[in-house]
């Protein structure tokens, strides 16, 4: 039994799968960083009060009808890890093997849950910054920092899924390391009329006295 061919490392493999670990805790940072914050305006003599709320609501446990949007993230952060550690794992892999075909399943799917949780999140604001909502009018949104930082999770997660599918860009002459397995020398001989001629030269020796 021959072992495998050791392919050369796919390097772009290598950086799609650090990218998808970098957007997992990336993720995971934001859902706990602020994503809006409602600013309620009183007289000058009070002083303001300001509600934050992140993907796990506002903090304050009281009458909180803010869903979780956390979970759905995390889990989208999760499939993203382990999306890039099955890649980081599989470099030298053939690229049709399973841990390779699994990375890519694992982190589209992980891209497009994180994708999809952030959009629906960003609709649930518009929603509420419409002026037919039922937020009083003393209360002004800002957009937090939280954000930012999920907008470009997501961008960077889905801009890995390129690095991922595209084929690795072979140089002229690179071929897959073969391991020894002993294969005969193969010897070409010489014709045989050169060898008649070389013994009938031999068995008849020519007399130089006559």
């Amino acid at each position: 039994m021959t072992a495998p061919a050791i392919w050369p490392v796919a390097r772009l493999r290598q950086i799609g799968s650090g990218i998808w670990i970098l957007a997992a805790a990336l993720a995971v940072g934001g859902s706990f960083m602020p994503i809006i914050e409602y600013n309620r305006l009183y007289d000058e003599q009070y002083n303001a009060r300001t509600i934050t709320y992140t993907l796990w609501g506002n903090g304050t446990g009281d009458n909180d009808p803010f869903p979780m949007f956390g979970v759905p993230v995390m889990v989208g952060a999760a499939l993203l890890a382990v999306a890039g550690v099955f890649g980081l794992i599989s470099t030298r892999l053939h690229p049709a093997s399973g841990p390779v075909l699994a990375a890519r399943l694992l982190g589209v799917g992980g891209a497009g849950l994180l994708a999809g949780s952030l959009t629906i999140v960003f609709l649930l604001f518009e929603v509420f910054d419409r002026p037919e909502s039922t937020i009083p009018e003393e209360m002004r949104s800002t957009v937090g920092f939280g954000v930012w930082v999920l907008i470009a999770t997501a961008l960077v997660a889905i801009g890995a899924i390129v690095l991922m599918l595209v084929p690795r860009l072979a140089k002229r002459g690179d071929e897959p390391e073969t391991p020894a397995m002993g294969i005969p020398v193969v010897r070409v001989l010489e014709p045989e009329y050169d060898e008649e001629q070389t013994e009938h030269t031999e068995q008849h020796p020519v007399d130089p006295k006559g």
